[in-house]
């Protein structure tokens, strides 16, 4: 038997998931990381990217989250996302026209503008949707 713990993704909507889990993937801002159970006592800010929940029968649930915080304490998790929402397909041009009007906003912005930060996360919010779409096209590859 695989050792279970309990997470929880809460939005400002409400909770999205709440129940024993296996392992937890998720992206923050130094990469990507892991929770298993019995996992030391932690905390980060998460970046936009794909969150991925494998439950202890095996079967994973996908989220895309925006940002937010995760933390690991007492041997639960709770991670609370700016948002979240199920990869789902969506327009491949129109994605592609949105990261490239988003990297230019960012080329075009200096590293010491106020505005850079904001730009930067917007291009990182769209690489997670792009990526998402993928993961929603292609199940399989995921």
């Amino acid at each position: 038997m695989a050792h279970e713990f309990v997470m929880r993704l809460i939005t400002p909507t409400g909770v999205m998931f709440d129940g024993p889990v296996r392992e937890v993937d998720a992206v923050n801002p130094i990469g990507e990381f892991g929770v298993l159970a019995d996992h030391v006592d932690y905390i980060t800010a998460l970046s936009p990217g794909i969150l991925t929940i494998t439950r202890p029968d095996g079967a994973r649930n996908q989220f895309l989250v925006s940002g937010g915080l995760a933390e690991v304490k007492d041997g639960a998790m709770t991670v609370l996302a700016d948002e979240a929402e199920t990869p789902r397909v969506v327009d491949e041009a129109e994605l592609a026209a949105a990261m490239q009007r988003a990297e230019e906003a960012l080329a075009a912005i200096s590293l010491y503008d106020v505005a850079y930060a904001e730009a930067a996360e917007d291009v990182a919010r769209l690489r997670a949707r792009i990526r998402a779409s993928e993961m929603a096209r292609n199940p399989a590859s995921s």
